[in-house]
């Protein structure tokens, strides 16, 4: 009995005198690790607030760890309230010397100068030290993370509502791939979390962190009710008004060194309304963007190793307008109520064609159809476009004929019928534009304008005082869309636009601008 009290007294002693000194350690092990971290991640300066060493499962728990970018260290990049390091006891008992990692509540601020800091800069993650820097302070492999509830925001600018997601939790497991077999994904990986506060994003599935030259996925996303609004800040920077509008979508990623495949089976995008605003001082920025755009689409048709896939995607109820801030007056043509029906869009010709169906509102009124066929491009566009719009009201158009005709209207309705076909660098087809009942000239409406438009108007409601006196009342152009296409390198999207454009303006409008403006 006496022996047992005196290995019990001396166990405690030791106890004792092992807390001590681990009481002792935990400042100068505080100290080094944030000299580590600070050593060897370039570009960023770390405070950590505190360090316990737990001899008992060789762990330690870092809290209140600060990170700032050293260009622009306000606000701080990251804030952890805390993170646990262990040695991960189910691997050492198959001989592996690996650990788990655990990070709780941390919360990331990034700013635009911060993050146009780090594009800049131009370097990799992997390549900044941070793997080394970790090593240093805990010298076993990351094998096993978890990351609680982590908070992230973004700001374009001060006065701009910040990107927020929230209640984000990331797991990812056997990342040293201790238990892989060969070629296969062997780590699982999984993200939950809340997107701009209402919107709900899940991504699962496997990773191998260790293949090179870049690490590989294999997983599915499912994303519900992402609200638009919240892109403002980031899409008006690029003339794109996002104003409204929900984001569902539920699609599959596998991209590593050896294949690069995107899928996006299901999307549906409800209630949104998007304008593009042209004006003046934007008109560099939108070439620009126009390139930028147009060699991306160029290098990923038919890509040799990447598949881009749409399965089938649904617009409902949408709002898509283009606003002239640089005409005078300014105006904005729209078409409401747009229901788009999209299936099987790809960047690879072997996937077939896409097929796309519109319908609704141009200018709130007049019945609108359209029905494309679209084909991966090869050297140039390759598609063929059906398009009526039907009964709108021209004086819904007043901004836009008084911009580009000095001309507006009192009553009447324009309808217009196009077809299209684009392939191997031509045009073919037509589009043709019916004026019905049209009133130019109001003395009541126009009281306040110059003679010379006057004069105009009275002799555009003669002319079709007279083309009326024909059986359908109707006044008709045709503009003919055959010929080369002048700039094969356009995107398929670029191409539409100016044809439409363009001929709407030589059949519907010809000689506008040469007239003299209201006064």
């Amino acid at each position: 009995m006496g022996r047992m009290k005196l290995f019990a007294i001396i166990l405690a002693v030791f106890l004792v005198l092992v807390g001590g000194i681990l009481v002792f350690v935990d400042e100068p092990l505080r100290a080094y690790a944030e000299r580590q971290l600070n050593e060897h991640v370039e570009g960023y300066t770390f405070k950590i607030g505190g360090l316990s060493f737990h001899l008992l499962g060789f762990s330690i728990d870092l809290t209140d760890i600060t990170v700032r970018q050293s260009a622009h260290p306000d606000p701080p990049i990251a804030k952890i309230p805390k993170w646990h390091a262990s040695e991960h006891w189910r691997e050492l008992l198959s001989g592996t010397l690996v650990s788990d990692h655990k990070i709780d509540h941390p919360v990331l601020h990034v700013v635009r100068v911060q993050a146009v800091t780090e594009a800049k800069e131009g370097k990799a993650v992997s390549d900044r030290g941070w793997q080394d820097a970790v090593l240093a302070i805990y010298p076993l492999n990351i094998n096993e993370l978890q990351i609680t509830d982590a908070d992230i925001t973004y700001s374009q600018h001060n006065n701009a509502k910040p990107l927020h997601v929230s209640h984000a939790n990331f797991q990812a497991g056997n990342i040293r791939n201790v238990r892989s077999q060969e070629a296969e994904y062997p780590s699982t990986v999984h993200l939950d979390a809340i997107v701009f506060d209402k919107g709900r994003l899940a991504i699962d599935g496997h990773a191998d962190f260790l293949s090179e030259p870049f690490m590989g996925v294999n997983v599915d996303i499912d994303m519900d009710d992402m609200p638009l609004v919240d892109w403002l800040p980031v899409t008006a920077e690029r003339q794109i008004h996002l104003t409204q509008g929900q984001l569902s979508m539920k699609g599959h990623v596998e991209f590593s060194p050896k294949k690069e495949f995107v899928e996006c089976q299901q999307f549906t995008l409800r209630d949104a309304k998007v304008d593009f605003v042209h004006s003046a001082r934007t008109k560099e920025t939108e070439k620009q963007t126009g390139a930028t755009v147009a060699d991306a689409a160029d290098e990923a048709a038919n890509h040799p190793r990447l598949l881009l896939r749409i399965n089938r995607g649904t617009i409902a109820n949408g709002e898509f307008g283009f606003v002239n801030r640089e005409a005078n007056p300014r105006y904005r043509v729209f078409i409401s109520g747009t229901t788009i029906d999209l299936e099987n869009w790809s960047n690879q010709l072997t996937e077939g064609v896409a097929t796309v169906k519109l319908k609704g509102m141009f200018m709130g009124n007049g019945e609108t159809d359209i029905q494309g066929a679209f084909r991966p491009e090869t050297q140039s566009p390759d598609f063929d476009l059906n398009l009526r719009i039907w009964k709108t009201h021209v004086k819904s158009m007043n901004d836009l004929l008084r911009a580009h005709g000095n001309l507006d209207v009192v009553t009447g309705v324009f309808s217009v019928f196009a077809e299209m076909h684009v392939r191997n660098g031509t045009i073919r087809g037509y589009l043709k534009p019916l004026f019905k009942d049209i009133q130019a000239y109001d003395p009541a409406q126009d009281r306040d304008k110059g003679t010379w438009t006057k004069i105009y108007q009275k002799i555009v409601d003669a002319a079709a005082a007279l083309l009326r006196n024909t059986p359908r009342k109707e006044v008709a152009t045709k503009t003919e869309l055959s010929g080369p296409v002048k700039n094969p390198q356009a995107s398929t999207w670029e191409l539409v636009v100016k044809l439409i454009q363009n001929a709407f303006f030589e059949a519907v409008l010809p000689g506008f601008e040469k007239l003299p403006k209201a006064s």
